[in-house]
């Protein structure tokens, strides 16, 4: 009957293990492609945009985004490099993660700089490196929606102007309530294509730019034109073996502690199974 529990807990305990396992690979799978995979044009609020002045007088609003993939002597060093030099031009960090392990230290830095000087932030950046495995930029022009957004914006408070007067000329309750209620939905779009204006306007003088820092080449984030690059993969694999095998200690340690209840609780179990099934025999004999 000892046997049978053993193999029992036995079971529990590699099942447990096993769930451990795929968790925590999981886990630094989604972790790395927080860090190390940022494209370029992710999200809007990722995009830094740039003004420029045409000699039409047009307003022109382009996105501008660049990204840069590193090999650096000391990533700590160098993304402190990269933070000071990003607040003394008038800029700010978006988002910023350092791995300092042992095997793989590896680093990922996004920024917003002036626009003016996008260009001479890139090459800074660039030169912080001992080896540059990759450098993009990307530019969207945004100018036919800011176009549109003060077109709408104008109909929208010439709207709100007509119905103002339609108020003021409203007999009835119901008719005033009406008017109020359509005034208010009007108020409500033209407070968000001001907000949309301002935003495109703020952020026209930002741009964004996503290190990516590695004391090796094979350990930096595949750019797209690569499609096979074995010792990356390899020491990726690695990375995520070692922090499986962290998640089974923790939970060796987590198994260790609690069977101060479990144990005892287990014997106690053995010896009452065991005390019923002698006792059973002795009423047959």
């Amino acid at each position: 009957m000892a046997k049978k529990i053993l193999i029992a807990l036995g079971i529990v305990i590699v099942g447990l293990v096993a769930l451990s396992i795929i968790l925590t690979s999981l886990s630094g799978a989604r972790q790395r492609a927080d860090i190390g995979l940022q494209a370029p044009l992710t999200t809007e609020k990722q995009a830094g945009e740039v003004k420029q002045i045409t000699p039409e007088g047009t307003s022109r609003l382009v996105i501008r985004t660049g990204t840069i993939n590193i090999v650096v002597k000391n990533i700590t060093d160098s993304v402190k490099s990269i933070v000071q030099y990003t607040e003394n031009k008038g800029g700010w960090i978006v988002l910023s993660g350092v791995t300092e392990q042992k095997e793989i230290p590896s680093g990922s830095v996004t920024v917003r700089v002036p626009a003016e000087i996008f260009d001479e932030a890139m090459v800074y950046f660039k030169g912080l490196a001992e080896k540059v495995s990759y450098e993009g930029t990307q530019g969207q022009d945004v100018t036919e929606e800011y176009t549109d957004l003060q077109s709408q914006l104008r109909n929208l408070e010439a709207t709100e102007s007509q119905l103002l007067k339609i108020m003021e000329r409203s007999g009835t309750i119901t008719e005033v309530l009406a008017v109020q209620r359509e005034l208010t939905t009007i108020r409500g779009q033209i407070e968000q294509t001001k907000g949309r204006i301002q935003y495109l306007e703020t952020s026209a003088r930002m741009a964004t730019i996503s290190i990516n820092l590695a004391l090796s080449e094979e350990l930096l984030p595949i750019p797209p034109a690569e499609k096979w690059r074995p010792v990356y993969i390899i020491k990726q694999a690695w990375r995520n073996l070692l922090g499986s095998l962290r998640g089974i200690s923790y939970f060796l340690i987590w198994i260790g502690i609690y069977a101060i209840i479990w144990v005892p609780l287990g014997i106690v179990v053995w010896q009452a199974r065991k005390f019923w099934k002698r006792r059973k025999e002795i009423k047959k004999i």
